[in-house]
C-alpha cells in the first residue's frame, strides 16, 4: 500500500513509522519546519542556545504500549524522569514544595521535545513545509492507480492508495470537508464538528545573573498561569536560566485576538508576583499562542474510519479517547496495527 499522512505530529509519525515497518509505502506531509506537533522545542537566548519545551512541558503513561515506547525513548537518550521537584502557588503564596505530588512517574525531553518527533521521522518520507489544501476521491472505478490524491496549495498533487488525516479536529474538517461531494464523509464531518480545543499562550523567559531556583516548575492556582516550567532544570548543560510560562484557557482565550505586548507583560508581571520580583526583568523573551493546545471535547474511540471499503481513509489524534500525548500516540498505534492487520 503507497499511504499518505497529513500531519506530522507524534500520532502521525506513530502510525508511519508502524507502517513503514510492515511494509508499506508512507509518506508524510508537514506544513511546518518541525515534527511532534505540540512536542515542540525553541532555541533562543544568546545564540540560541537556550532550549524551551514551549509547547508540552512534560508528560505521563499509563498504556503498556506507550510506556514500552517510553522505554526506547529512555534508552536512547531522548528523555528522562523529572518533575519530582514541583512547587505549587495557591494564588497568594508559593508553597515549594507541591502538596499534591502526583504518583505517577513524570517525563520530558534531555535535550528538547522535538527530538521525539525527528526521532520517529527516521522511518518515514517527511515532505516539511508542505500545506495541503484537500483530498480528491478518484473512486473504484478510477482508471488511474491510486484511489487518493492528496492536493497541495502549490496545486500540485500526489497519489496513495490510503490515506491518514493527523491534524487537530478544526483542520481535519476542513481537509476531510473537500471532500463530502465524493465519499460519505458527511458523518465524521459531524463529529468533528463537536470537539473543541483550548487555546494556550507560552511566554519564555531568559536571565543572565539569577540564582538558579530550586524548584523545577510551579503549578499555578487561582491564577492567570497554569504552570511554570524551569527549562533549564532539564538539561545536563545551560548557560543561562530560560523559564516557560504557559498561560491558562481563560485568560488565553479573552486575549487570542488582543496585543501580544500587552499579554507578554502581563504574564511576566504574574510570574514575578508569584516568584517574588526577581523574574521582573528578563535578558529576553518570547511568546507563542497555541489555537489548538489540547482538546476539551473527545471522541471516544480510537480513530475514525470511512465506512466504504473502497476508499481507505482513517483520522487519528490527541482527540481521540484522550486529550494528551499518550492519546495521540495510542490514536496512531491503534490505527496503524488495524491497518497492518486489514491490508496484509
Amino acid at each position: 500500500m503507497v499511504i499518505g499522512i497529513i500531519g506530522a505530529g507524534l500520532s502521525g509519525l506513530t502510525a508511519g513509522r508502524l507502517l513503514t515497518k510492515a511494509g508499506h509505502e508512507v509518506t508524510v506531509f508537514e506544513k511546518s519546519r518541525g515534527f511532534g506537533g505540540r512536542m515542540a522545542t525553541r532555541y533562543a537566548g544568546k545564540n540560541l542556545e537556550a532550549k524551551l519545551d514551549h509547547g508540552l512541558p512534560y508528560f505521563m503513561a499509563e498504556t503498556s504500549e506507550f510506556k514500552s515506547f517510553i522505554a526506547e525513548l529512555i534508552e536512547k537518550g531522548i528523555i528522562r524522569t523529572w518533575g519530582r521537584n514541583f512547587s505549587a502557588y495557591d494564588g497568594e503564596k508559593l508553597i515549594q514544595k507541591n502538596p499534591n505530588d502526583p504518583r505517577d512517574v513524570i517525563y520530558t525531553s534531555t535535550d528538547g521535545m522535538n527530538k521525539v518527533g525527528k526521532y520517529l521521522s527516521r522511518w518515514v518520507d517527511v515532505k516539511q513545509e508542505s500545506q495541503v489544501g484537500g483530498l480528491t476521491y478518484i473512486g473504484k472505478n478510477r482508471s488511474k492507480k491510486r484511489a487518493w490524491m492528496i492536493n497541495m496549495t502549490t496545486s500540485r498533487a500526489f497519489g496513495f492508495d490510503a490515506v491518514i488525516i493527523a491534524l487537530p479536529a478544526p483542520q481535519a474538517y476542513g481537509i476531510l470537508s473537500t471532500t463530502i461531494d465524493e465519499v460519505n464523509t458527511l458523518k465524521i464531518v459531524r463529529k468533528l464538528d463537536e470537539v473543541n480545543y483550548r487555546p494556550s499562550f507560552s511566554l519564555m523567559v531568559g536571565y543572565d545573573d539569577i540564582e538558579e531556583p530550586d524548584w523545577q516548575g510551579i503549578i499555578c492556582n487561582n491564577s492567570i498561569l497554569d504552570f511554570v516550567s524551569n527549562e533549564s532544570s532539564k538539561r545536563d548543560k545551560s548557560n543561562e536560566s530560560s523559564f516557560v510560562l504557559h498561560a491558562g484557557a481563560a485568560f488565553s482565550r479573552k486575549h487570542r485576538d488582543g496585543d501580544k505586548e500587552l499579554v507578554s507583560r502581563e504574564m511576566l508581571a504574574e510570574f514575578s508576583n508569584i516568584t517574588g520580583g526577581w523574574a521582573a526583568s528578563p535578558a529576553w523573551n518570547q511568546l507563542h499562542f497555541w489555537r489548538y493546545s489540547r482538546p476539551q471535547v473527545q471522541i471516544n474511540k480510537p480513530f475514525f474510519e470511512l465506512e466504504d471499503e473502497n476508499a481507505s481513509l482513517a483520522l487519528i489524534g490527541d482527540y481521540f479517547s484522550g486529550n494528551g500525548v499518550e492519546s495521540a500516540y495510542k490514536s496512531g498505534y491503534d490505527l496503524a496495527n488495524h491497518w497492518i492487520e486489514k491490508f496484509k
